[in-house]
């Protein structure tokens, strides 16, 4: 930023004394009227002689007068401390100053500058930035973990105190956060010149835009610090290509690695650590500044929480080389059909068969409605009608996460039906179709029909070869425009075979025909198995696979509640952490809340008193893992286009940042060069009136 070339004064009242010009003024008026003698031996001479003395003596004291004005002119502009302001949007120098210093503790800051790391570099530049102020004005430090000891102005020792204190953080704060909670602090300061410093590397991915109010009364400068290197890997995230894992199936884990860095990668090895077990390991290569996505295979055979971990090694940023992850194993699965006549044989013989499903008929007018929400899945097995208690009790247990499956009846009462699915914001049932017609189209990215054809012919799974199944009559589908419906398997004609919708937290399945022959050949084709059993198995509800440090979300964790004076705690495997989270209930599930207390990332156990019922990972915001960074460019652009122009970069260089902020704090002072001129036009006088002839 340029400097202004308006002068401004300190001491502006100063500038009155400039009348005292008028003293040698009238001095010199008065010693041109006095009349002095001059004796000739020759008055021949006296003409030539009046007028050379003449001439002599007025340019004598015209340049004698002058040194005179000009010394008290100099004289009384420098006790008026005259300089140039950095900035004319810059106030006016106050009695006393209030700054805040922000300085970055992310994880980014662990890169190597050119002196260390730029975490030290960062406390470095803030010990300058206070050095140059005086010991009076107030200070206020700011981190990314926004403490509460930070949210007051202090003296410039305990700042240096506070500054000694300051390590690297898993905390993220965006730009529009940290000028809102400088402004806020500042705005407390009305009669002081406030300014704020931001002291960053200014990650692209934290500084990447602006919203928030400007106040035009702060001075905010940048103070830009660069890394040496920006070379990163990391792991970004995970998932599990099935929903539910099982005890002694091959389970299937993704993991997508990031390559920040300039030059291709090769043989980085990655490891997968379950329980403290490696159970798998891959050799990846990636190129640069892109990132790769990994299949790794591997077998659970006890039941319960699992604890992962997957691992790759990199130098300096090694934070986001562990990526923490927790699942359960399902000992069984419940499910429920609620019959409106005789029990479905079709089911009967799906579901019982498998030891991993614990499957429970019940008809429609002996249900026990307190026993709904241990279910995972409910099956309404061609129910007449839906009355307004169970519409109610259903309604309830998916809003709290459940899913239901719905068969309609032959003789379905289709106003209750309708009621009912309107209130989940499900699609409808017309009156039936008897028109013969055909499921010719799946869903084939669904996990329903994941490994039902083999890999070569995924892409022929709707071909004219493909035997699915033939639909003799059935009740269409109506979805609605607003709900979150996704067709699983569609018709010849047009309409949806079978639908699933998100509602609330739960999920409603809806077939358009009961299973019966008289219907369709559904329960004679291969794909019913494979279509049934997996609908099972995405109805568990599970929490997700890890937190982020910091989100502050709810963690949904079941429907178990502590019961009496017991409560819930989280511990670290490493045993060296327990804190008691904050609970709420949600109908019957359950959801806990960490706030700010968990500061490191790893693996947790949540406890109902002692008794382990689910496992909890957290993991390290990823955003500070790309270490790209705004050049000095690019920070300038995006301040112009804000319009702040309250706002100045510091550049690095050679000079001292104290000395960069002196100067702008006191803009350029030039009572010195006043002080100078003063003295010399005084020495000129002198030697004016010793040497230079009357």
């Amino acid at each position: 930023m340029p400097f202004a070339t308006s002068m401004q004064f300190v001491n502006p009242l100063y500038l009155f004394g400039l009348l005292a010009v008028a003293i040698p003024i009238i001095i010199h008026l008065f010693n041109f009227r006095r009349f002095r003698k001059v004796y000739f031996t020759n008055v021949r001479f006296l003409q030539e002689l009046k007028q050379q003395t003449q001439k002599q003596s007025q340019l004598r004291h015209l340049l004698i007068l002058a040194t005179r004005i000009l010394a008290i002119a100099a004289l009384v502009m420098a006790f008026a401390q005259p300089y140039i302001p950095f900035s004319n949007k810059h106030s006016r120098i106050a009695s006393r100053n209030a700054v805040s210093v922000f300085v970055d503790n992310s994880f980014s800051m662990e890169a190597v500058g050119t002196n260390g790391t730029l975490l030290d570099e960062s406390k470095t530049k803030a010990r300058e930035i206070v050095s140059a102020y005086k010991s009076s004005d107030l200070f206020h430090l700011l981190t990314c973990d926004f403490e509460g000891r930070h949210q007051r102005l202090v003296t410039r020792d305990e700042f240096l105190t506070l500054l000694e204190e300051v390590k690297i953080s898993p905390s993220v704060r965006s730009f529009n956060e940290i000028i809102r909670r400088q402004n806020d602090l500042l705005k407390n300061e009305p009669n002081s010149r406030r300014s704020s410093f931001i002291v960053s590397d200014f990650q692209k991915s934290s500084f990447n835009g602006i919203d928030f109010q400007n106040d035009s009364t702060v001075n905010t400068y940048l103070v830009p610090l660069k890394s040496t290197a920006v070379d990163n890997v990391y792991i970004d995230t995970c998932w599990f290509e099935q929903p539910t894992q099982q005890p002694g199936k091959t389970s299937l884990l993704s993991a997508r690695i990031w390559n920040k860095s300039e030059n291709d990668l090769e043989k980085i090895p990655l490891k997968l650590l379950i329980n403290n077990q490696q159970k798998s390991v891959a050799s990846i290569d990636i190129k640069a500044g892109m990132s790769t996505t990994v299949e790794l295979p591997f077998t659970i055979h006890q039941t319960g929480p699992q604890h992962g971990l997957l691992q790759v090694t990199d130098y300096p940023i090694t934070y986001d080389d562990k990526f923490y992850f927790s699942f359960d194993v399902l000992a069984s699965i419940n499910v429920l059909a609620i019959n409106g006549g005789s029990e479905n044989r079709f089911l009967n013989a799906l579901y019982k068969q498998d030891s991993s499903i614990q499957f429970t008929n019940m008809n429609e007018k002996s249900l026990d409605y307190g026993s709904l929400p241990k279910y995972d899945l409910i099956i309404f097995n061609e129910i007449p009608i839906i009355s307004s208690g169970l519409s109610g009790e259903i309604k309830k247990y998916v809003g709290n996460g459940g899913t239901i499956l719905i068969l309609p009846a032959y003789n379905a009462d289709l106003t209750t039906y309708n009621n009912f699915l309107s209130s989940l914001n499900s699609p409808t049932y017309q009156k039936s179709d008897t028109t013969s017609t055909k499921v010719v189209k799946l869903s084939e990215e669904s996990y329903l029909f994941r490994d039902v054809f083999e890999k070569s012919q995924a892409k022929m799974a709707v071909s004219a070869n493909t035997d699915l199944p033939k639909v003799n009559k059935h009740f269409p589908i109506q979805v609605p425009t607003s709900s979150l419906t996704t067709p699983l398997m569609g018709m010849l004609n047009g309409r949806e075979f079978l639908t699933l919708t998100i509602s609330g937290l739960g999920q409603v399945l809806q077939f358009a025909a009961p299973l019966d022959a008289a219907f369709s050949n559904f329960v004679q084709q291969a794909l019913f198995v494979p279509v049934l059993y997996n609908i099972a198995l995405i109805s568990h509800p599970t929490h997700s696979l890890y937190s982020i440090i910091g989100d502050n979300k709810a963690i949904r964790v079941g429907t178990t509640i502590p019961e009496g004076d017991k409560i819930f705690k989280i511990k670290s495997l490493q045993g060296d952490f327990e804190m008691i989270p904050q609970t709420n209930t949600s109908g019957n599930m359950v959801n806990v809340f960490v706030a700010n207390q968990i500061h490191s990332s790893g693996n947790f156990e949540l406890l109902n008193d002692k008794k382990a019922i689910t496992s909890l990972s957290f993991n390290y915001n990823r955003g500070e893992s790309d270490l790209t960074s705004n050049s000095t460019d690019e920070l300038e652009n995006m301040l112009d286009k804000a319009h702040l122009d309250n706002f100045n970069i510091l550049k690095s260089g050679q000079k001292p940042l104290n000395e960069v902020i002196a100067s702008i704090n006191s803009g350029t002072q030039l009572w010195r060069y006043f002080i100078w001129a003063a003295l010399i036009l005084l020495l000129s006088e002198i030697l004016l009136i010793r040497f230079v002839k009357k």
